[in-house]
């Protein structure tokens, strides 16, 4: 692994309940490399999202994060709100599971991603125009000089994933988190989106933090993998190995139960023919 570019150490955040704080990440340590591509694994509930949303400084209300998170020599849980803005959205961009919910839906795809640069960078709004045209282009999108005057609800939900992307890429951020990006696509679009990131961390070298619980997505893009489980790193290593030669039981479980879920749909593909 290349020198880390993003280091977590003993990561806890707890959440106040009327019977008192519930930890919902427990000492968690992961390290994310320069131009490395890191997985998150894990059921529902299991701390992934946590962790991507400490590392953002978007935790729930209440919620409170211990330890360190170490990006370009600052600890991120130290820094005042004003010195976070200046690093989420920039440094560290997000991309959400639902885009139709993170896109703003009365303002052209253009504007959305104009606004996010000049806030950030500065530039004109001649230059955003330009970029926002390149941006849309980088993801692929059809005649980008025509998507960056449509609204959200003109594109499809992979055409408003790809959009999101390029949003969150405006600024050259150094790490990209990706929070179960897929998960509310079909398979064929999953497929394309998956092939973008992989594509854009080769040619951008950004170094990006995919969530997933899905680990045959998992096995498609990600270069080492950390398993959640109760708030927990469980196991982590290259992917490839932990997914050929689990060594936790929970791991194994999930391995199984994908397994036994792909079996479940050839079944009812095959019963429809």
């Amino acid at each position: 692994m290349t020198a880390p570019l993003l280091t977590i150490e003993g990561l806890t955040v707890t959440m106040p309940t009327p019977s008192g704080d519930t930890e919902l990440v427990h000492d968690t340590d992961i390290a994310i490399g320069d131009g490395e591509i890191v997985g998150l694994a894990g059921e529902s509930g299991s701390g992934k999202t946590m962790t991507a949303s400490a590392i953002m400084g978007i935790l729930p209300a209440g919620a409170r994060a211990t330890g360190r998170i170490m990006f370009e020599g600052r600890n991120l849980l130290d820094l005042r709100r004003s010195e976070l803005d200046t690093v989420r959205g920039n440094r560290i961009a997000i991309v959400f599971q639902d885009p139709t919910a993170a896109l703003h839906p009365l303002l052209t795809i253009g504007t959305q991603i104009t606004e996010h640069l000049i806030h950030h960078t500065g530039v004109s709004k001649k230059v955003a125009k330009a970029r926002a045209v390149e941006l849309l282009d980088l993801v692929r999108i059809t005649d980008p000089h025509t998507a960056v005057k449509a609204f959200p609800h003109q594109f499809s939900g992979g055409m408003r994933q790809r959009a999101a992307i390029a949003i969150a890429l405006a600024c050259e951020p150094r790490l990209l988190i990706a929070d179960e990006p897929t998960t509310a696509l079909d398979v064929t679009v999953q497929a394309g989106i998956l092939r973008l990131f992989d594509r854009l961390s080769r040619e951008t070298g950004v170094s990006m933090l995919f969530i997933t619980h899905d680990l045959g997505v998992m096995s498609a893009i990600a270069d080492r993998t950390y398993v959640f489980k109760d708030g927990t790193v469980v196991e982590s290593g290259v992917t490839t190995q932990i997914l050929n030669a689990p060594e936790h039981e929970y791991t194994k479980a999930l391995i199984a139960s994908r397994a036994q879920s792909l079996a479940q749909g050839r079944t009812r593909a095959e019963e429809t023919l």
